[in-house]
């Protein structure tokens, strides 16, 4: 009894293992297969464009607003998720975002804050835009991650 009798998967090794080299085209490239680990840089997150979304956005919402405890947190959600709205509108492929959003009464007192990323400094950035009126400041920040 041969081997492939007594195993018939081993047909299907034979028969695999027999398939023409030339068959194969290894110059053709899968699209599924093929995957972006840099974007172009047509395509790359331009940070002075999203900076002006962020200063134009947060100037419609807060130029005309006081300071209210009761309002803020709601006004920092919709303030962020306008941002990333807008952002995502400019079509950067492939990049997903982090939107953050600080909100303080303007009291002369001082505010620091920092950010550590890890990330591919070739494709990852942010922007970055602050607003100041007599009652509050807000600090808007987007971080975009290039996703490969």
């Amino acid at each position: 009894m041969s081997d492939t009798q007594r195993n018939p998967s081993m047909a299907s090794l034979d028969q695999k293992s027999n398939d023409n080299p030339e068959d194969h085209d290894d110059n053709q490239t899968d699209s599924s297969q093929a995957y972006q680990i840099r974007p172009q840089l047509s395509d790359k997150f331009k940070p002075q464009v999203v900076k002006e979304v962020i200063h134009d956005i947060l100037h419609d919402y807060l130029a005309t607003k006081s300071y209210t405890v009761d309002e803020v947190n709601k006004w920092s959600k919709s303030i962020a998720d306008a941002i990333r709205n807008k952002v995502k509108e400019l079509n950067y492929p492939q990049y997903r975002y982090v939107v953050n959003v600080v909100l303080g009464e303007h009291k002369g007192a001082g505010v620091k804050m920092g950010t550590r990323c890890i990330w591919d400094a070739e494709a990852d950035s942010y922007a970055h835009e602050s607003f100041k009126n007599d009652t509050m400041f807000c600090v808007a920040c987007v971080y975009a991650v290039f996703y490969y």
